[in-house]
Order: C-alpha cells, then sequence, then structure tokens
C-alpha cells in the first residue's frame, strides 16, 4: 500500500491526478480481495465435494464481481484513469514477486 501511495503521490505531483486516482482505487480493491481470499480459505470445507466445488466457485464469482467495480468505474468516470485502476489491481501480486525476486538474488535481505 505504501508503493502505491507514493506512487500515487508522485502521479498527482507530475499532473496525472486521474492516473494516481486509479492506482489508489486498483489498490484498495486488491487489497479488499487478498483479504477475502485469505478469510474464505480459512473457512471449513462443506461436508460434500459438490459444495465445496459450489462454495469455491461462489467465492471466485465473488471476488472477480468485487475487482470488477474499479474497472466499471473507472470506464464510467472520466476522474479516474483505467491504466492506474489496472496497475493497482497487480499491486499485491507485483510486490510478492518483486520480494521474492529481491529474496533470491539478494540473500542477505531476508527477515531471519
Amino acid at each position: 500500500m505504501l508503493v502505491a501511495v507514493i506512487g500515487a503521490v508522485a502521479l498527482i505531483l507530475v499532473g496525472e491526478k486521474t492516473l494516481g486516482k486509479g492506482l489508489i482505487l486498483g489498490t484498495l480493491f486488491s487489497i479488499v480481495n487478498f483479504v477475502l481470499m485469505a478469510h474464505l480459505m480459512s473457512l471449513n470445507p462443506a461436508s460434500s465435494r459438490a459444495r465445496a466445488s459450489a462454495a469455491a466457485l461462489g467465492s471466485i464469482v465473488f471476488r472477480f464481481a468485487l475487482l470488477a467495480i474499479p474497472l466499471i468505474l473507472s470506464l464510467r468516470l472520466d476522474s479516474i484513469h483505467l491504466v492506474g485502476v489496472v496497475i493497482g489491481l497487480f499491486m499485491i501480486q507485483m510486490t510478492l514477486l518483486f520480494d521474492q525476486v529481491l529474496r533470491k538474488h539478494f540473500p542477505f535481505a531476508r527477515n531471519t
């Protein structure tokens, strides 16, 4: 979130206010998506395979619908940039990937 806030402030300072707003909006929805995913994974599976499959599908559909909200907002409102939203939606994944690359190439950066 800190990276998104710093990036959004930098974008706003250089005059790209809509891109900064999109970055923040996408990042917020990405965080909510990951929190929901973690919460839903910790729930007990259903009693049968069919119920477990239905619950998993319902979870995915709900989370995708949640991620569609900022995309639709960016298409409807001129004050939110679509590219910023897309980058924000992938901010958590990019941060996790960057962290893994950093730890692999710089072993001294590991937290012990």
